[in-house]
């Protein structure tokens, strides 16, 4: 339809919470002003100055904006039935992350219509634009410090902290009706072993539910996945810290890496020194760069990354250690 990606693409934004909002307001940064929103309660959107066509109608969204690009915004557990409804309209699919809560016959079906359109989606795994993961990611492709052996990550923020202005019981990410839980809520983590040393083979682990949240999902996991490459990660996830932690440690035969996220440093010990690098970046700037990416990948008719596929791993490993059941 468009040799390039022009400013004045239609496009649909499906489900307006935090996350898409954050889109509107950077798809408007970057110039793209024809937009429409899908929202269950289609009443107006006053957030930003500028308006736009609200629906509260699916079907009638995808009629009358035939969207080029639709960005997937809305509860986990709707991602893959509104992408689905998206695709068979011939959009392109930003689909936040995770693709879903589970892996079956509709992330299938997805795939499908997908491949049958020659659509391209992509899954918003953000993290994989922070300058200290592709700093460790290129450590690790060059052998700077010798092969990765295993990694460590922790990373708990208090859930009522994330959003002071609703009541975080009812919010999507401490309900499992909704695909929410640290394990998928927080999945980043798993995705970035996965980015970082390959395809898994094998994963155990243990949710905790002992905390004081009022919650019906796990409130912290440990991870333990076997990669291919021989590389094993070991991935703690929780609702409970405060103030937060995010840190990531990367071992290899000649040296390892540590990445604090929230002071901004990312170390790296090789041969008896150390070495300190200032990795802080504005965190919206991963959202815009997300999209940018995204957006060039459509129009160079390059296969996104993470696709399907690969964004079906995590949620397989998420829901491997949250059940009993590996479905």
């Amino acid at each position: 339809m468009y040799k390039t990606l022009n400013k004045n693409i239609p496009i649909l934004i499906c489900g307006i919470g935090s996350i898409g909002k954050r889109h509107l307001k950077n798809l408007l940064s970057l110039g793209y002003k024809n937009i429409f929103l899908y929202r269950k309660r289609g009443y107006p959107f006053r957030e930003v100055k500028e308006e736009f066509p609200v629906y509260s109608d699916l079907e009638k969204a995808l009629k009358e904006s035939k969207p080029f690009v639709s960005f997937i915004t809305n509860p986990t557990s709707l991602h893959v039935e509104t992408a689905y409804k998206c695709a068979l309209a011939g959009s392109h699919l930003f689909i936040e992350k995770p693709i879903s809560h589970k892996v079956g016959k509709k992330e299938r079906r997805l795939l499908s219509i997908v491949r049958r359109k020659n659509l391209k989606v992509m899954v918003g795994y953000m993290m994989r634009f922070h300058p200290a993961f592709k700093k460790i990611k290129n450590l690790i492709q060059k052998g700077s410090i010798g092969k990765p052996l295993f990694s460590r990550s922790v990373w708990g923020e208090y859930l009522p902290d994330w959003h002071p202005w609703e009541d975080y019981r009812i919010s999507y990410a401490g309900r499992r009706e909704l695909g929410g839980g640290p394990a998928l809520t927080l999945s980043h983590d798993i995705d970035m072993a996965i980015w970082l040393f390959g395809k898994p083979v094998s994963v155990t682990g243990v949710p905790s539910f002992g905390s004081h949240l009022e919650i019906n999902t796990e409130h912290a996991v440990d991870i333990l996945i076997r990669f291919e490459s021989g590389v094993v990660s070991n991935i703690h996830l929780d609702y409970i810290q405060s103030p937060p932690t995010r840190i990531w440690e990367v071992v290899c035969d000649y040296g390892r890496v540590i990445f604090d996220y929230y002071n901004g440093k990312l170390c790296l010990f090789k041969k008896g020194k150390k070495f300190q690098f200032d990795v802080r970046v504005e965190r919206n700037k991963l959202f815009i760069d997300e999209i940018k990416y995204f957006f060039k990948c459509i129009a160079t008719d390059t296969e996104p990354l993470p696709g399907i596929e690969e964004a079906l791993l995590s949620v397989k490993i998420a829901r491997n250690v949250i059940f009993s059941n590996n479905d």
